[in-house]
């Protein structure tokens, strides 16, 4: 039986297959959650090597998700908290990076458009981070699915109010955490 059949699919790594050194990962990553950590997080299988190699992209992506503007009460906590009081005080390294993806943007609003610095982050980075948290949310969801060597392709969407009822009739949605993240899920 290799890894990449079904009945060994769940005891496998989701990322790279491997069926040795298993640990478990979370996804999405629970450093997106304020304490207390929601209950019904999800893990998966993840071989040592995969889950750490991670980690990084893990704390990128929390920078540039939780910096937005509009971000919900439990984003704007991480900012402060995990970023701002947490991972910049500890990480010289990460905040030397961050400085160097921050970028003058126009903001429009209600009331103009205005000039602002926003943290941007590279899309190979991006990219590495939806994949996985793909992959983990597809293995969660149905792990019969073998897409250890699938090729994804990510685009960005600019969402109508078609393309929104079109997900709530069609995918069902799911969250973790009280409006920290939510997803629609569904092949089509």
């Amino acid at each position: 039986m290799t890894p990449n059949q079904s009945s060994t699919a769940e005891e496998s790594c989701y990322l790279c297959g491997a069926i040795d050194d298993l640990t478990r990962d979370h996804v999405p990553p629970e450093n997106l959650f304020p304490p207390p950590k929601p209950s019904n997080l999800i893990t998966v299988q993840c071989c040592r090597r995969c889950n750490g190699d991670f980690s990084a992209d893990d704390e990128a992506f929390r920078v540039f998700a939780s910096s937005v503007l509009g971000r919900s009460p439990a984003g704007a906590r991480i900012w402060k908290e995990g970023v701002v009081d947490s991972s910049f005080r500890r990480s010289p390294k990460l905040r030397a990076n961050v400085a160097k993806h921050l970028a003058q943007m126009v903001v429009k609003t209600d009331r103009g458009h205005f000039s602002a610095l926003g943290i941007t982050i590279p899309e190979d980075r991006a990219t590495r981070y939806l994949v996985r948290l793909t992959k983990g949310l597809t293995r969660h969801f149905d792990p019969s699915i073998n897409y250890v060597d699938a090729t994804f392709d990510v685009s960005q969407l600019f969402p109508t109010q078609e393309t929104f009822d079109l997900l709530l009739r069609t995918f069902p949605y799911a969250e973790r955490g009280e409006q920290v993240f939510g997803f629609w899920r569904g092949f089509a």
